[in-house]
Formats: C-alpha cells, sequence, structure tokens
C-alpha cells in the first residue's frame, strides 16, 4: 500500500499526525507513505517510519505570480509520479484539499468538518472527528474512521535519530558544555505576540528554579526571531544560561531537547517536541485552549490565568493581561514538582 499524507504545517500539527499515521502504516505489512511537507519542517519525518519521501509545500513561491508555475509544475510532477492506493488529507484547508487532487488517486479521505468548509468537496470519503477533542486525538479517531476500526495501536514514540544526535552534541560542545551536564530548556517564543510571555517573567522564574537546583545549566532554545528575547533571560536571570537560538536545525532541536530535564515554554511548536519525547514539560497558556492543542502527555503542568478573556483566540491583545497574571513563584514551585518526579 502506498499513501500520501497531507499535512504541510505547523511543527505542532505535524508532530500530533505522527501516532495516526504510524497506526495506520501498522495495519498494512510494507506500506509506505510519501508526506506533503513544508521545507521548513521535513526534518521531522525522519522520526517515523515509513515515510519514503516528502513532497514538499513551497508556500511562500507557491504564492507568488513570478515563482508559481515552476514550483507547481515540480509539485505536480512530484505527486504523479506514485500511484497513491490513498490520499489522507489531516490539514482540512482548501489549499491542501486541492493539491491532493493532482494525485488522482481512488481514494481521497479528509475531515467531515475541515477547518475551512470548502476543502471538503474534494474529499470522497469523509472521517469524522468531534470538534472539541485534542488535535491529536481527532488525528487518531480520523483514522480509525479510515480504516473503520474502534481498536488500533496508537503507541509511538519518537526514536533517536543517530545523525541529528551527533550535530546536536557537536552544537553543545562548541558552546563549551559537556553533554553529561543537566540541562533545562526555556523557549521563549511562539507564533502569535500574545502567547509569548515576557523574557522578565522567565528570567525570573529560572532563577527561582536554579536556587533549588544549582546544578541546571539552562539552554534558550528558539529560532533566530527569539534571540533577543533569550539574551534578556540571559542577562537578567543570572544564572547559568546558553543561547541557542537560531543555532539548530529541526533534528538537533529535537535532540537537544531529549538531553533536558525540563522544559519551559509558551504554546509552541518546540512545546509539542518535548511532550513527545515524554520530557517534564511546563507551559504558559493565554488565548489558545491547552484542552485542544496542549502538550499530549502527563508528564507536563500547563499554567492558565482564570481571566474573563482566557482563551479569546486573538493574535493582538494591547492589555496583556494574562502575561502578569502568572505567579513566578508558583510557577518555580511547580518546575520543582515536575524535576522531582
Amino acid at each position: 500500500m502506498e499513501f500520501l499524507i497531507l499535512k504541510p504545517s505547523s511543527l505542532g500539527d505535524i508532530i500530533h499526525a505522527f501516532p495516526a499515521v504510524n497506526a495506520l502504516l501498522r495495519e498494512y505489512p510494507g506500506a509506505v507513505a510519501d508526506w506533503l511537507i513544508h521545507p521548513a519542517f521535513a526534518e521531522l519525518t525522519a522520526y517515523l517510519p515509513g515515510i519514503r519521501n516528502n513532497i514538499f509545500f513551497q508556500r511562500k513561491k507557491l504564492g507568488k505570480l513570478s515563482s508559481f508555475p515552476e514550483t507547481f509544475r515540480t509539485l505536480s510532477r512530484d505527486i504523479r509520479a506514485n500511484r497513491y492506493d490513498a490520499v489522507i488529507d489531516l490539514q482540512g484547508l482548501i489549499r491542501s484539499a486541492a493539491i491532493g487532487r493532482l494525485a488522482k488517486s481512488r481514494i481521497y479521505a479528509g475531515p467531515a468538518n475541515p477547518k475551512e468548509g470548502l476543502a471538503k468537496v474534494a474529499y470522497n470519503r469523509l472521517l469524522h472527528a468531534p470538534a472539541d477533542r485534542h488535535a491529536l486525538e481527532r488525528n487518531n479517531i480520523m483514522i480509525s474512521d479510515f480504516l473503520d476500526k474502534k481498536e488500533l495501536d496508537f503507541s509511538f514514540r519518537m526514536n533517536k535519530v543517530q545523525a541529528y544526535a551527533d550535530t546536536a552534541d557537536k552544537i553543545l560542545a562548541d558552546a563549551g558544555l559537556k553533554t553529561t551536564q543537566k540541562f533545562a530548556a526555556v523557549a521563549p517564543g511562539a507564533r502569535w505576540i500574545t502567547k509569548q510571555w515576557p523574557p522578565a517573567f522567565f528570567a525570573n522564574v529560572i532563577k527561582k528554579i536554579h536556587a533549588d537546583h544549582p546544578d541546571l545549566h539552562f539552554l534558550l532554545l528558539g529560532t533566530n526571531d527569539d534571540s533577543n528575547a533569550a539574551e534578556q533571560i540571559a542577562a537578567s536571570s543570572g544564572v547559568p544560561c546558553t543561547n541557542l537560538c537560531g543555532k539548530t536545525s529541526l533534528g538537533a532541536l529535537v535532540e537537544i531537547i531529549r538531553k533536558t530535564e525540563l522544559f519551559l515554554c509558551n504554546d509552541s511548536g518546540p512545546m509539542h517536541i518535548a511532550a513527545a519525547l515524554d520530557i517534564p514539560v511546563l507551559a504558559f497558556f493565554g488565548p489558545t485552549s491547552p484542552v485542544l492543542t496542549g502538550p499530549y502527555t502527563k508528564n507536563c503542568r500547563v499554567l492558565q490565568p482564570s481571566l474573563p478573556c482566557i482563551t479569546c483566540f486573538k493574535r493582538e491583545c494591547a492589555a496583556s493581561t494574562c502575561h502578569t497574571a502568572i505567579d513566578a513563584g508558583a510557577t518555580a514551585e511547580a518546575a520543582n514538582e515536575l524535576l522531582k518526579n
């Protein structure tokens, strides 16, 4: 069996699809899948057995008149180079649904309640899942519906990829760190400004954590865009910190997170990596819902203020009241409990 999986982004969305796709491929001995994915996340599929090829979704190039024709021709060629037994769209957007039609597969399955309603016009098989369930569970339920099976093994582990682990070790060594040290990670970034707790808050929290755990070295992780916040955290916390923002590939980021004993973060993509690796996660939520997209692990604490405006899903907020409504001392106590357990 050959499948085409459509889940181009984002980082967390892709990780949330891994258990479902893994269960799908286990049902068919020798089955393989190609994955439509944004190039920025391509290294992730190395963690999922049975993925044969990445087919790149070049969103920016497809959005420009000058680069659209050649990019679309390449995308069409890559998809039509294979005869898929089924195409499964787990993204549920009009663009992903339209791209899936290029495969001309006899079976084209997608969500019965997609994010963009018109997307389901493209599908000839509708997959049902409750809207009020966590994103990972919705993917699992849709694959159960696709296979017409209620009992499936959705267990999944992101096992080490040695090439990325070697790169991670080199990054730490170049920063003057030993892999035998005890690390905690801080990821101060997020896609929305409303999801980002201020650097001063993170600095205050890790200062309190370090007072109880002086052997911890804090790794500041994220993209180049997060580097300024990371530098502020390092400068004002006064505890041992190393800023690795923008210095890791995605695969190396996974392997560095694997070495940590605590992951302190906003609602962000790296949070989902830590959860998938079963690293203790302490996450801050404001405008988004931890029920729908929180860290999918029992090894976590989610702190969300009790405010009338919480879970507003706004990308901009003049007040940002939620960012001052979590106490740094209580946060450090929650971190200590996770470290103790």
